[in-house]
């Protein structure tokens, strides 16, 4: 069962949110990095649970492969990225300006992706993950991205106009199968970021080893509409610009039962996100509880076995 929110706390951090937002817009983008930076790394301060997710996230996925001193040195820098995520979000219509982009972005890969025809393009919450789809929308096709409302619709709908700048198309995740299917089949690319607990159509997985849920989306989708899947982020480099790269096409399996190639194709597109978070982990959202538990999905995936057993027990 959802918690209940306080209407009056729920009000407060919607004007909070709403005033840093207006604050970074009218700042210059290095004052506004800077503010930033400033309130992430007294976040990492004052609140306990920012350390003890990022730690425990951390010790999952390197166990001792890494010293807690450098688990420290990534949660750290990871905190700072989300600061810098949050300072630049209100520039998302900037994306669209071509002395801006040039000035902080440069693209490598576009040559990877079919100049005619829609693709899945997946990613995580990592670099500037809500520039991406307006740097995306760039290359020449019209671009959409599967989106999570938030709670409060005052916070929601000033996130949506932003991210709905530079023409990109927002779709709400929950039931975005059929509206999804047909932008990729009217050519859309569509973004889809793929490396959290899913709240739905989730299917076992092993993310940096560990077992855990994964999204069947991307796989679903690809199967459906024919589509490519690559991989897109758009990494901060050490002189404050961006890189967005775009990969070759994820290889998925395009024989056999549609129920196996789902879960097969679910777990190469999780290998190819974890690549990207391998690659850049200081800039990975390591504060989400990835790996959390989700009994109802262990229930409904046992069930589904059974039925499966019982089902082949009956075709012997």
């Amino acid at each position: 069962m959802a918690r209940r929110r306080n209407p009056l706390t729920v009000w407060l951090l919607t004007t909070l949110c709403l005033g840093f937002a207006w604050l970074t817009r009218v700042l210059p983008l290095f004052w506004a990095r800077v503010l930033g930076t400033l309130l992430a790394g007294a976040a990492y301060r004052v609140i306990p649970r920012i350390r003890r997710v990022g730690m425990a996230n951390l010790d999952l996925a390197y166990g001792d492969a890494l010293s807690t001193a450098e688990k420290i040195r990534i949660l750290k820098a990871s905190v700072r990225n989300v600061g810098l995520v949050a300072a630049e979000f209100t520039r998302t219509p900037l994306m669209g300006d071509e002395a801006f982009f040039s000035r902080w972005v440069r693209i490598e890969g576009a040559e990877h992706i079919e100049r005619d025809s829609g693709a899945i393009l997946i990613g995580a919450h990592l670099g500037n993950w809500e520039w991406l789809a307006g740097a995306l929308a760039r290359l020449g096709r019209p671009m959409a991205v599967i989106v999570r409302p938030l709670h409060d619709p005052r916070l929601n709908g000033f996130i949506d106009r932003i991210r709905s700048s530079n023409g990109v198309k927002t779709v709400e995740k929950a039931q975005a199968g059929p509206e999804v299917l047909k932008l990729l089949r009217e050519g859309y690319r569509v973004g889809i970021l793929i490396d959290q607990n899913p709240h739905q159509s989730a299917v076992p997985v092993r993310f940096f080893g560990v077992e855990t849920w994964g999204t069947a989306a991307p796989a679903m989708l690809s199967a459906r509409a024919k589509a490519p899947v690559h991989t897109v982020a758009l990494i901060r480099e050490p002189d404050g610009r961006y890189v967005l790269r775009i990969s070759p096409r994820v290889p998925l399996d395009t024989e056999g039962a549609l129920r196996a190639r789902v879960l097969d194709n679910s777990q190469r597109c999780q290998e190819a996100v974890e690549a990207l978070v391998r690659a850049h982990p200081e800039q990975w959202l390591w504060i989400h509880r990835r790996w959390k538990p989700r009994p109802r999905f262990e229930q409904e995936w046992a069930r589904k076995q059974a039925q499966s057993k019982a089902r082949a027990r009956e075709l012997d």
